[in-house]
């Protein structure tokens, strides 16, 4: 797994020394493929082009005042 093009994402509601490890799945359509496992802190980062600042109809990624999921988080 790798961010290509990183974007520093500081999740502000988030205890600032905690780390929990996810058990995320490798491929979601082949479950054959299993899980691993990543960490999970205050601080992640995004591929950039998962951010609009001013988001365009449709965009379901993450933007400035809107909630977002984080998969497996």
């Amino acid at each position: 797994m790798a961010v290509m093009q990183p974007l520093k994402v500081v999740i502000t509601n988030y205890p600032k020394d905690d780390v929990e490890m996810l058990l995320i799945e490798n491929n979601s359509e082949n479950e054959a493929l299993g899980k691993r496992e990543v960490p999970f802190s205050k601080t992640i980062y995004i591929e950039r082009d998962d951010f609009m600042e001013e988001p365009s109809k449709g965009f379901h990624r993450l933007s400035l005042n809107a909630e977002v999921r984080l998969k497996g988080a």
